[in-house]
């Protein structure tokens, strides 16, 4: 959706089952995306919560107040069509992981990296069958092919809503190794993106806090719950 806010052009909102899905009606209206599909959602939780969204608006729409719109909106018009790539895009990541690229001084972020990070290798190997490497500096970690595919097929058949949301947790975070373990309820949300901005926040603690840099940082924490949410949702669980 674009960011300039738009007139509310419609009185009621309402979620009807249709197909194998559910249809948010504006004044009775399907919904349709930027591109102009109908959005089809595949649950009433998922269904309820955008049209909440749509509820909300008062004279003017903003969508920077509509997060699950968006993703859902995403699901139709850029997963949809472009699957695959999604799904490259996704597992490179794999490639530049996080928290297989360690820091070699000081040893307190040393140690603490290596306490925020090490359980969820460890977790990657015996859970998903993923042996990931991590070294020392920024240069290249070369993974193991087995690894990288044991990754891509945890996610690959998921659906177009589910390939959204999980791009948005990988981006934000940098890493999917994180992002499926809060899929996997491995690790919470918050924990996990604060392992994820572990070198960040070791800098606050140590040289203080930026207003701006904070700023920023909780604009992201922010997303990455919204992303977690409509994961959630996906699965069944209510708000």
């Amino acid at each position: 959706m674009s960011a300039r806010k738009l007139k509310r052009f419609y009185d009621d909102v309402s979620v009807v089952p249709s197909g194998n899905g559910f249809e948010i009606q504006l004044d009775g209206k399907p919904l349709r995306s930027p591109e102009k599909n109908t959005l089809l959602l595949p649950n009433a939780f998922l269904g309820e919560a955008v049209a909440e969204e749509w509820r909300t608006q008062e004279k003017d729409i903003s969508p920077p107040t509509m997060p699950f719109t968006k993703l859902a909106f995403t699901a139709a018009d850029r997963v949809a069509p472009n699957r695959d790539a999604v799904i490259e895009q996704i597992s490179a990541f794999a490639n530049s992981d996080v928290i297989c690229y360690r820091a070699s001084e000081p040893d307190d972020l040393v140690k603490r990296q290596k306490e925020s990070w090490d359980p969820i290798l460890d977790w990657a190997d015996m859970a998903l069958g993923a042996a990931m490497k991590s070294g020392e500096g920024i240069g290249y970690v070369a993974q193991d092919y087995d690894a990288l595919c044991a990754l891509t097929e945890t996610f690959s058949e998921q659906s177009d809503f589910h390939l959204a949301g999980l791009y948005s947790l990988v981006s934000i975070a940098n890493s999917l190794l994180l992002a499926l373990a809060v899929v996997e309820e491995e690790i919470g949300v918050e924990d996990a993106f604060r392992c994820a901005n572990c070198d960040e926040l070791y800098q606050s603690e140590k040289w203080g806090v930026d207003a701006e840099a904070q700023a920023r940082l909780d604009e992201r924490a922010q997303e990455f719950r919204v992303a977690a949410e409509f994961l959630n949702l996906l699965r069944g669980a209510p708000l």
